[in-house]
């Protein structure tokens, strides 16, 4: 694996105050006039260590944007763009969160390409998923160490990256470097490459030039993330007051003249920000759009998709299977046939459609006739085959364990602040636990603050920000539930008494 020796610019954060930094940004924000707001979340009150793992690019943009027009051209720029609603279209995927690892370029790359393949093809229903385990640790990046926006870009062009599916995403959940080794055997024959990219503010550059590459779909770009980014809550962001925190990685996904602002597309979930999003000023120190790469896709003349089961999703007893088609014949559209493949990846069913139109067909599917558990499935016709994903089969009542442990350096035995971590062991069956809660609980038995979790593992790391709640006595456990033909099975773990002294 090749590996990158440039000094990681997360390694410059620093330990944040234990003041509530939300009310000092807050009152900075007033001061200046600046007009944004900033709220507590779980990205606050970070350590070094923890911080940089919500960061990762290497290398901090250079450069500013010049925003004088940049000839004739410039009047056919529209005033605003955002692909979120695009002629009443989304054409972006949900907001990701890296968790804890330092994988801001594969999320970030993802997230682009996503959008990028969509929007390429014209199809909105095509919902392509790649992923950013792949790209991240077979590219060679790494948790502690980041990774380079443009060696991301390099990877995509002459390596490509496979589906979700190939290689589900873990390292946000351990916080361990993932292992190229470890994606599915056909990961080659699975990926997709870029024909090739551009940078259209490379070094700084004119404005005008990104925003008419964004008329192409979204753009990677890099940032500097300084302390009081972290609290963003809503408005239009620029910098007022903290340090540099370290080099970013996000997504433009449009702007707005009036605001006077690019919109991005965050890793750190939906918590932060507008749901994951954020307005920064064209004003901003940032660099945001100083940087900026833009995928080439080239669109395929045909293009099948697997629409039910959507990705990940959990499914039983009598169902159906259902894949959208574009320029595919009537004839091959009625031809299309289902793989269901298993985790030892053999063929257990192959059902064929059984009605068609010219933009999909549906099979039913007995899920009775397999073992529950873990699948991937494809739609295939005549030489054109869809995207793999993944989903789960669940014919009976779920078992469902959960324990936890603090991890190296948390003592319960003591006052907490900052970041206590737990080490999480789940047991399950048939299918993974659907959703995993860490729930803190007051005297008065309430519930008063809550992390959440999609990707359940058997063995699992997982941090609390004790500052989102006041100094006290609390429980604090983990409870799981998975839903089975319409009721919600839930499993708690173990309590444990915590005292919390920020």
């Amino acid at each position: 694996m090749k590996k990158y020796t440039r000094i990681n610019l997360c390694l410059l954060v620093v330990f944040l105050s234990n003041v509530a930094l939300a009310d000092t940004v807050q009152q900075s924000i007033k001061k200046a006039n600046l007009g944004w707001r900033a709220k507590e979340s779980w990205l606050t009150r970070l350590s070094k260590r923890d911080f940089r793992r919500l960061l990762g690019q290497q290398k901090p943009p250079t450069g500013t944007l010049n925003f004088e027009p940049i000839g004739p051209e410039s009047v056919e720029i529209p005033s605003a763009l955002d692909w979120r609603n695009n002629n009443g279209v989304n054409w972006l995927g949900p907001v990701m969160n890296q968790g804890n690892c330092g994988s801001c370029v594969a999320f970030s790359a993802v997230a682009t390409l996503e959008a990028r393949y969509a929007i390429a093809a014209g199809l909105p229903w095509l919902h392509p998923t790649f992923s950013p385990q792949s790209l991240f640790a077979c590219g060679g990046g790494g948790c502690d160490a980041g990774w380079m926006a443009d060696q991301a870009a390099d990877y995509l062009q002459n390596t490509g990256i496979p589906d979700e599916a190939c290689a589900p995403y873990t390292s946000g959940s351990t916080g361990v470097d993932g292992v190229c080794s470890t994606q599915c055997s056909d990961a080659s024959a699975r990926s997709v490459k870029i024909a090739g990219y551009t940078m259209p503010s490379s070094g700084g550059g004119s404005a005008d030039a990104v925003k008419m590459a964004l008329k192409n779909g979204p753009l990677e770009t890099t940032l500097t993330v300084y302390a009081d980014f972290v609290t963003y809550s809503s408005g239009v962001y620029k910098h007022g007051s903290g340090d540099a925190l370290g080099g970013h990685a996000v997504s433009i996904v449009g702007y707005d003249d009036v605001k006077q602002a690019w919109l991005i597309r965050n890793s750190w979930g939906q918590e932060w920000g507008e749901k994951g999003f954020a307005w920064v000023s064209y004003q901003d120190d940032s660099g945001v759009g100083s940087e900026t790469w833009a995928y080439d896709i080239q669109p395929a003349s045909a293009n099948l998709s697997v629409a039910t089961p959507s990705d990940k999703q959990y499914v039983s007893g009598n169902t159906s299977l259902e894949a959208s088609a574009k320029g595919l014949s009537a004839s091959d559209v009625a031809a299309v046939q289902f793989h269901v493949i298993d985790n030892n990846q053999q063929e257990v069913l192959a059902p064929a459609c059984v009605t068609s139109t010219e933009q999909g067909c549906m099979a039913p599917f007995d899920t009775t006739k397999i073992a529950e558990g873990r699948y991937e499935i494809f739609a295939q016709t005549n030489g054109v085959k869809s995207q793999v994903r993944e989903f789960y089969v669940i014919n009976s009542v779920p078992v469902m364990g959960l324990s936890f442990d603090p991890a190296d350096g948390t003592d319960l035995t003591q006052p907490q602040n900052d970041r206590p971590e737990f080490l999480v062991h789940a047991q399950f069956s048939p299918v993974p636990i659907q959703h995993l809660e860490l729930r803190v609980i007051d005297a008065n038995g309430k519930i008063v603050s809550v992390k959440t979790n999609d990707d359940v593992l058997n063995e699992m790391t997982m941090g609390w920000r004790t500052m989102t709640v006041a100094d006290g006595q609390y429980q604090i456990l983990f409870h799981g539930e998975t839903t089975y033909k319409g009721k919600v099975y839930t499993v708690d773990s173990n309590a444990a008494s915590i005292t919390v002294q920020n």
